[in-house]
This record gives structure tokens, sequence and C-alpha cells, in this order.
């Protein structure tokens, strides 16, 4: 169901792309993980070969892949291969867990060769990273286990030759040099040219498993390996930094790895010019420096059809790419290379793109009887009671409780005392939560139903503050700072006066989270601080004094805009904008949870929760809060039907 879904929501989103194209608008945790893994070495090298695609069954749409939301985005993805992708994908999933993405992307660090047997021989990766082409035996092996590999290209790379910086000799190398150098053909540097001192050469390769090696041999070597393997002195290894690190500790070394590695270490190393020719952004784009290669990141049709999430990952990683390469020290593929990638995702995904625009059953709510019991999140509060006072106006005679008392609370209701029906939160749920879920026979389903925009507020008669910094932000509500100008000495010498909300509530958990990295003390600690799990409260206490500060979902300032100000975040103000596009830095999902018993138990539960996910985008912004995305709500209707069957 979840690749059927999948489907759909890509065949809508990519529609949409298409009449942006034709003028109308559209709408619009932990870290990734690294583990270097022994690998088994391949067999000779082999003529790369192109990975033949299938005839494309959509036009590319302006160079546009549909928008992925990583707030939406669950699901882990298992990547491994070369370590010379190894920075720039751990880059890339930094970013997209950083725009909140809560899944892990496992990404090992193991040489091209491992990571291609990974993928087609054991099939136990979503992604094979490669800093080089798949050859037709991977092809082979990939389709024993029915994968179809698919190629994009998402770099290039300069292969860096380097020595010590205490080498004052070697500045320049021509490819015969260079095949000297790295082979059984040179056992001191004055056997390649006798200007260079008489000791015997050190050398630090990547190991036979690495692209890096198998591109070296090729450009080198015209394929044959062994003179490469059988020079003296010679140390191997998949890790580039064991081959940094020996290279930087003799005057007489020399190795080559990917040019990232260089530019990370270019304190201690310097870099050769290959016949004349240095390796810059400028030599590579025009093919001047000749040790410049494509990298490049493999998948399969069937699996980013199967796991959403792989897919999003590859969108999300060809979107940017181009916005963090120079950062990790590569450059970027082609345009046209881009291109390509961007049309085989495309082609990946209209493989089974037959579904129709997703509804949910329509519901009247004169024929709802019974009564509703949610419980949890403020934020989600006044968005549930619009919800709920719709339901009724339309009809349904019922009664739905809606208890304010945070998103810890609410979760501890519903999955610990099992009294509510329905849980309101402002944070997922937490793994903990969904084991003490189990424990009473529930199983949550998660619901996500809008966007909040944290609001940090000061009172109209503050006219000082109107923007601050995430460094600021932590100091302003922390034990760093106890007056203002502690923080900024542009503004007064007051006390700080914070109100904030409880522990139990998912925004004080959020607030947390993103500011001070879990770690909650000294937000606890600071002076002159008020908690409560009433916004109202901590409306009324900031709104109080031009010395007051504070925070709370953004329904709650937008309700109270003539009596407070909102502060913009690192330069950015709470918009539909801005929360939209992800630049406002505190914007966050907002979700109901329930469970497929409850509904099936109780159809009024259920005739609610559908009403509010079929209405939910003509209320939400009127409550003051923004609309999930479109393939959020879609998932959420998903996840209704799955519980209904």
């Amino acid at each position: 169901m979840q690749r059927k879904f999948f489907m759909l929501t890509v065949l809508l989103v990519i529609a949409s792309v298409v009449l942006a194209a034709c003028g109308a608008t559209p709408t619009a945790a932990p870290t990734a993980a690294a583990a270097v893994e022994a690998a088994s070495p391949t067999a000779a090298a082999e003529q790369p070969t192109t990975v033949p695609t299938e005839p494309a069954v959509m036009e590319p749409v302006d160079d546009m892949l549909p928008a992925v939301d990583p707030l939406t985005v669950t699901g882990d993805v298992v990547s491994a291969g070369s370590s010379t992708v190894y920075p720039l994908a751990e880059r890339m999933a930094a970013r997209f867990q950083d725009e909140g993405y809560a899944g892990t992307i496992t990404i090992d660090s193991i040489g091209s060769g491992a990571g291609y047997e990974r993928f087609c021989v054991t099939g136990e990766s979503d992604v094979a990273n490669a800093s080089r082409a798949i050859k037709s035996s991977e092809v082979e092996s990939c389709k024993a286990i029915g994968r179809e590999p698919i190629e994009f290209r998402v770099g290039t790379d300069a292969l860096a030759v380097v020595v010590s910086k205490e080498n004052t000799f070697a500045k320049n190398a021509t490819m015969e040099e260079l095949a000297m150098l790295f082979s059984d053909q040179a056992e001191k540097w004055s056997d390649v040219n006798p200007e260079w001192p008489s000791e015997p050469i050190q050398r630090f390769i990547p190991g036979t498993d690495s692209g890096t090696f198998d591109y070296f041999v090729e450009e080198v070597f015209d394929k044959n390996k062994e003179p490469h393997l059988n020079a003296a002195n010679t140390q191997l290894s998949e890790d580039d930094n064991v081959l940094v690190k020996g290279v930087e500790g003799s005057p007489y070394a020399i190795g080559y790895f990917g040019y990232a590695y260089y530019a990370e270490n270019a304190d201690k190393l310097n870099v050769l010019s290959i016949e004349g020719v240095a390796p810059t952004a400028e030599t590579v784009d025009d093919n001047s420096y000749p040790l410049a290669r494509p990298l490049f990141i493999y998948s399969d049709a069937k699996i980013m059809q199967d796991k959403p999430q792989v897919a999003a990952y590859i969108n999300f990683f060809l979107t940017y790419v181009n916005e963090e390469i120079s950062e990790v020290g590569y450059f970027p593929a082609s345009e046209a290379a881009l291109k390509a990638a961007k049309q085989a995702w495309l082609d990946a995904m209209a493989a089974d793109l037959t579904a129709t625009a997703l509804k949910l059953p329509a519901v009247d709510p004169l024929t709802v009887t019974g009564d509703v019991v949610s419980a949890g999140s403020s934020t989600v509060y006044p968005l549930a009671e619009r919800m709920a006072a719709r339901f009724q106006d339309e009809g349904y005679a019922g009664t739905i409780t809606i208890d304010s008392i945070g998103s810890g609370a609410g979760y501890e209701r519903f999955c610990v005392t099992g009294e509510s029906d329905v849980a309101n939160a402002s944070r997922a749920i937490k793994s903990s939560e969904v084991e003490s879920c189990k424990a009473i026979g529930r199983e949550p389903i998660e619901f996500r139903v809008g966007t909040d925009a944290l609001a940090v507020v000061v009172s109209k008669e503050n006219t000082f503050a109107k923007n601050a910094t995430m460094e600021e932000l932590a100091m302003l509500f922390s034990d760093q700072a106890e007056k203002w100008s502690d923080v900024n000495p542009e503004w007064p010498s007051e006390p700080i006066q914070r109100f904030i909300p409880g522990t139990d509530s998912g925004t004080f958990d959020y607030f947390v989270e993103e500011v001070f990295d879990k770690n909650k003390e000294p937000h606890l600690n600071a002076a002159n601080t008020q908690l409560s799990e009433d916004d109202n409260v901590l409306v009324k206490g900031v709104e109080g004094s031009p010395y007051a500060i504070g925070y709370f979902g953004y329904a709650y300032y937008a309700e109270n805009a003539d009596k407070l100000n909102v502060l913009s975040i690192e330069g950015v103000a709470p918009t539909a904008e801005t929360v939209d596009d992800n630049s406002y830095p505190l914007a966050r999902p907002l979700f109901i949870y329930s469970d497929a018993k409850i509904m099936q138990d109780k159809p009024q539960v259920a005739a609610y929760i559908n009403f509010f996910l079929t209405y939910v985008n003509e209320e939400i912004s009127e409550v003051g809060y923004f609309p999930a995305s479109e393939a959020a709500l879609k998932a959420a209707k998903q996840a209704w039907l799955d519980a209904s069957k």
C-alpha cells in the first residue's frame, strides 16, 4: 500500500510542477551514520559499461524534480560504497536530516567495488556510492537478484596526487613519471627524475576495492594493475585518512585519493600538478586536468517505489547537491549530466504511476453518533477545537472532548492509561511512548495535519529586539545571560523575564532540541523563568513587560498580534512562504494519533479523523498555522485508509 501511495504522490506532485511550467503557481536527528567495513577484493578490472536505461516515459519538467519535504519522510536508507563519494553523501544526508528527516541514513565507506557487491550480490543496500561506472559483470549480478541499477551522476572529482609539506622538490609530474612513481619501475625518487633525491619512494594508495584505485590503474597503467601492486614500500588502505596520515609523515612519501581529502588537509599536504595542470574548478570543468572523474550514486526503480524514503533521499540529493558539493571539495557535474540524472529519477518513478486522486470516503456528520476523547498538545489544541466545532456545526450531535495538557501528557493519556481516543501532538511520538502503547494493546498511527512556526515574542512595548540569531536565542532563554545586554550590548541592561511552555509540552521539547541540542538544563536553570502548559498565561506574561520574552505556537501570536511583536530568527520572519520553503528555522510538524482498533470499534473516532483530514486545509490558516505539504496530507489519508480495512 505504501508503494501505491507514493506512486500517487509523485504523479500529483509532478502534475503540479507541469502546471508551474505553464504559468500556474504550485503549492509548495541522529546524524548520518558511518561505518568502515572490510570488503573482499573484486575480480580483475573490466571495461566499465553504461547501464542501459528504459525509454523515457516522462518529459523533463523545467529540469525540476517534485519537491520533497524532509519532515514528511519516514523509514531508513542504507547506502555503501566509494570512500570518495562518502563525504559528499554524508553532507547530503546531514542536510536532509537537518531539514526534518527523522530516519537514519547509513553510509558505509567500503570502496566502490564492495559497494556494488553489497548492492548487486547480497542486496543489503538501497544505494551504491561509486567513483567509477558500474561494470557489466556487476550489472549482471544485480539482474540475478532482480535489480536493474540506475545511474545518477552527482558530481566530479579531481583525483589529487599529494606529497608532504616537507617535500620541496616535487611540484609537477607527467603521466609517464606518475606511472614510474607508483610502480615497480622505480625504487628511488631519483630513478624517476635525476633532480629529485636518491631516497626510497614511500607509496600510500587506496585499496584494490576502491573506485579510486580502479580509476588510477585505468588512466595511468592502461588497466594493468600488476606494476602498481608490485611496487616496493607500498601501503594500501580503504580509509583515505590513513593515506593522508602516511603521506604527511615523510618528505619522501607520495599518495593519491579524492580531491576532497586533499582540500581537508591542505595545511599538511601539497598537491602535484599533472602535465603542468593543477586541479581547479576551471581545469576540471574544461577537462584539461588529466585525472578528473565522475562520481555516482546508483539505485533501482523497485527499491525507490517500495521505499519512498529512498526515492525522496535521491531526489533531495540531486536537487541540492550543487549547493553543497564545493564545500566538500569536489566539483559539480555538468548541467547536462545532472539533468540526465534527474530524468533517470523521473523515469524510475514513472513505472507504476497509474493511480488517480486519493479521496477518503465521504462523512456525513448527521449520521455519526458517540463521543470522542482527545488530549495533548496546547499547540494543536486550537486547530483541533476548530475542526471539532465544524464537525458539530455540520450535524455531529456527540461530544468531542479536547484537553490541552501538552504533547507528553497527551501521549501518556493515550499510551499509558488508555483514556483517550486521539492524542494531539506537536512532536513525533517517541519509541518509549510507542512501547507504552503496545503494552496496553495499542499501535499508534500518525496523521500529519499541519505545520506550526514556533513564534518567539516580546511585548509591544519592546522597541529594541527585532531579530535574534540561534546563538542569541540560546542565551536569551538560558542561564548564560541574566540581562538583555549580556546577549547584545545594544540592548538594555535590564533583567530578562522569560515565559516558556511547561516541560510536558511538545513546544518545550522542540525548542530544547533545536536551540539547546536536547540539553534542557541551561533552559530550566535560567533566572526569572515562568513555565506554563497554558499558552494564554505565557501571552499575558510577555505582554506585561517590555523586558519579557517567550515562545509558543504561531497561532497564539496571531491571536494576540495586537499585544505582541514576533521576532525574526536569523533574519527570517515566520510567514507562510518561509515556513513552506524551510527558511524559517523554527517550523515543525503537527500531528494527531489514534489506533486502528479504536477507529474500528468506535466509528465516530474514524469519522472525526476522516473529517479532520478532509477539511483541515480549509481551516488551518484561520487558526494561524500552515498547511502540511500535499505529500504529508496524502500520507495521512492513506494511513486512515489502511487503518480502516
